[in-house]
């Protein structure tokens, strides 16, 4: 099942006297996500909020909302994940997020592996997808030399070989 709302990212906190916040994220399609005019959702009652500009500062995403206009108006948000409607991402025909491979079988030739139940990063630049079959759990890096295709169609990510498939719990 795909969730209505994709997380974006999280405020860690204000920036400058007129009303950024400062988000940490590293969501592979900001340029779509974090557009003026965008309608995000800030925290676990999901608050409304329009993008009213959008800059980038260091490792940071520096954004500012509509009626929000002074760092008291924006630390109140500090400490809160933000989110997008999905259906106002719009990505394009073949493109996805991580979390839509959640619950996609993994297969080697015509063997099912096991079905997706995480991706996470090891470290700041490799990905690694957990999978379990039963009560075995099991990973391999999330990398284009190991996984021969991912079809979104028919809900599965192909590996070459078992190479690089190590067993976790």
């Amino acid at each position: 099942m795909i969730d209505r709302y994709v997380w974006l990212g999280r405020v860690v906190g204000t920036h400058g006297i007129k009303g950024e916040a400062k988000i940490i994220s590293d969501f592979p399609f900001k340029d779509k996500a974090f557009k003026v005019g965008n309608k995000l959702y800030i925290g676990t009652s999901k608050i409304c909020e329009v993008v009213s500009s959008y800059r980038r500062h260091k490792q940071y995403d520096l954004l500012a909302f509509d009626g929000r206009h002074s760092l008291n108006d924006i630390y109140v948000l500090v400490k809160a994940d933000v989110y997008m409607e999905r259906c106002d991402l719009k990505l394009e025909e073949g493109e996805f997020i991580d979390s839509d491979l959640f619950g996609m079988d993994v297969v080697v030739g015509d063997e099912v592996l096991g079905k997706i139940v995480n991706i996470f990063k090891a470290s700041p630049t490799n990905k690694v997808i957990k999978f379990r079959k039963k009560n075995k759990a099991y990973m391999v890096p999330y990398v284009k030399n190991l996984i021969k295709n991912i079809d979104l169609y028919n809900r599965k990510v192909v590996l070459y070989s078992l190479e690089g498939v190590i067993e976790c719990e």
